[in-house]
């Protein structure tokens, strides 16, 4: 999973004219508590800081999970399971979570076929089911050409997958 980087500034510094801070970068080993008490050793200066959070840079899917004030009640919690997706899957997963899926690794993992990026996503979908599940070995040779894939891959996708951003998900 790329980095998150967040900037931790603090009220009490806004307030007075200064956006003095610093970029702490949470990777797969920082917890909330490592991160708090980075945030407090940043800004020792102050008796009580108030946290701002007046930047920050992260994976498409946690866009609305950090603000200015603070984290979502979930963000840890998605933060560590976050940090069970492999590279590969990280842009699926955008797109999943994009496309209005409920954040479940498991059930991402089980939908997920594959990333399609050609010129048209239904052709190649089709074809590629069409090979895949060995639907084309029951066709004889000089037939096979004959099938149009982009059609079978269409309703494919108007019935048992659905398609966001190149990436086909079974709906189940």
């Amino acid at each position: 999973m790329e980095t998150i980087k967040i900037y931790v500034g603090t009220y009490g510094k806004y307030n007075n004219g200064s956006i003095e801070g610093a970029w702490i970068e949470l990777d797969k080993h920082t917890t909330e508590e490592d991160f708090f008490n980075l945030c407090k050793e940043l800004h020792q200066d102050e008796q009580d800081p108030e946290f701002m959070f007046q930047d920050f840079e992260t994976p498409e899917f946690f866009k609305n999970e950090i603000s200015e004030y603070g984290f979502s009640s979930e963000f840890w919690n998605k933060f560590d399971d976050a940090k069970k997706l492999y590279e590969s899957e990280l842009n699926a997963f955008s797109a999943y979570i994009n496309n209005g899926m409920e954040w479940d690794i498991e059930n991402f993992r089980d939908s997920y076929i594959g990333h399609f990026d050609g010129y048209n996503v239904a052709e190649e979908f089709g074809q590629h089911i069409l090979e895949e599940m060995g639907e084309l070995e029951q066709v004889p040779q000089h037939l096979r050409y004959y099938i149009d894939a982009e059609s079978y891959g269409r309703d494919l996708l108007m019935s048992d997958f659905f398609e966001c951003e190149g990436y086909i998900f079974r709906n189940c």
